[in-house]
């Protein structure tokens, strides 16, 4: 062999173990996490609150020893504000898909989420969502991983604690005209069906001013209890009305749309207003605190919604790394699915085959001195 050849063929080596063990066998290997939130817009407050939560983890694993594979494991967080539009997520998507990202965390709400879950699904990466749409797991491929319960579950959790709290079961329904309003009510009265029960006035609600008639038609039909499958407009023209007719004696059930500081602290002049979340506060967690006094430090501020959530979707990326020897987007799947991943918070965030939780977590939440105040927690309803 000629000192040419075998100069080519020494290179030519070089080049195959490169390409089939890396160029640094003892470097890092590096989970790139895209964030796709609304940083701006009406639920802009929400995306950040899952953009910190999901940076506190990254710093915190890649301060830590986490391994892959004898190498160091580091996670790094990409962000985006599609500001709560559907155009903008599904654009900022591809753009994340097409850049190579291991894994997905959002969007925030279901219209968004139902936009981008067919892009990301053409890659089989995780997609990790708090959108609550009942659907939305069906329309990836396998891939889209929910961090909280569904709406189906919320729709028997509220239909349940209105047959409880109702004493003469005279429960009224008022939806709005959209697809998370209406899914709610289709479970809420399937649920109060099976308890042979039935709402005695249920209520459409269009964009603008509510039925000039609506309280009237409440005091008439004798209701003791108001599911509202609505948002927190709605709600506040509602409870403005009910005082103005002076129709005290009546409970209000919300969703956790509606369950925030603005609504806590607002005159509350009804028998009582409650919402379920899906959204567990971190300090109802035996691990809350810590997690809560991390995030402060770190950010000057207590979490508005759901940060914890990211903080623990990011730990359990990393724990799935970890245990099943890779970073590559399917096999991310695979191993959550397969593993109890080990978060922080949510110690029994758990992946069933379909991509629901298996702990699925529903709270009551009741107003009580301007705050809201946990009443009861379960994942069976």
């Amino acid at each position: 062999m000629t000192g040419t050849a075998r100069s080519w063929f020494w290179t030519a080596l070089a080049a195959i173990l490169v390409a089939t063990t890396g160029c640094d066998s003892g470097g890092p290997r590096e989970l790139r996490v895209g964030v796709l939130v609304a940083q701006s817009g009406p639920s802009g407050a929400r995306g950040k609150d899952l953009l910190n939560g999901a940076t506190l983890a990254a710093e915190e694993i890649n301060a830590a020893d986490y391994r892959i594979g004898g190498h160091p494991l580091k996670i790094k967080i990409e962000a985006s504000d599609d500001r709560g539009e559907v155009a903008g997520s599904k654009q900022q998507a591809q753009a994340f898909v097409d850049s190579g990202v291991n894994a997905i965390i959002g969007p925030v709400n279901t219209p968004q989420a139902a936009a981008v879950i067919p892009v990301v699904a053409s890659k089989g990466i995780p997609q990790m969502i708090t959108a609550t749409g009942a659907s939305l797991v069906g329309l990836g491929s396998g891939n889209v991983l929910r961090l909280l319960a569904n709406d189906d579950k919320q729709g028997r959790a509220m239909a349940a604690f209105a047959n409880e709290v109702s004493a003469n079961k005279r429960i009224a329904t008022i939806t709005e005209k959209s697809d998370y309003g209406r899914g709610l009510l289709h479970t809420f009265d399937d649920a109060l069906k099976a308890k042979a029960l039935a709402p005695v006035l249920a209520v459409e609600l269009d964009d603008g001013p509510l039925p000039a008639d609506l309280v009237a038609r409440l005091k008439e039909a004798q209701v003791d209890v108001i599911a509202l499958f609505a948002r927190e407009p709605q709600l506040n023209a509602l409870l403005d009305a009910m005082e103005s007719a002076n129709l005290k004696d009546v409970i209000v059930l919300g969703t956790n749309v509606v369950r925030n500081k603005a609504v806590a602290q607002r005159p509350v002049r009804i028998k009582a207003l409650y919402a379920t979340a899906t959204a567990i506060d971190a300090s109802e967690f035996p691990a809350g605190k810590a997690f809560l006094e991390r995030f402060h430090r770190r950010f000057g501020g207590d979490p508005v919604w759901g940060a914890q959530i990211s903080y623990d979707a990011v730990y359990a990326l990393a724990d799935a790394a970890r245990q099943g020897g890779s970073i590559d987007g399917p096999e991310l799947v695979a191993t959550l699915k397969r593993i109890e991943p080990v978060t922080q918070v949510n110690q029994q965030m758990r992946f069933a085959t379909s991509g629901e939780q298996v702990y699925p977590n529903i709270a009551v939440y009741k107003v009580d001195h301007d705050a809201w105040r946990l009443q009861m927690m379960s994942a069976t309803w």
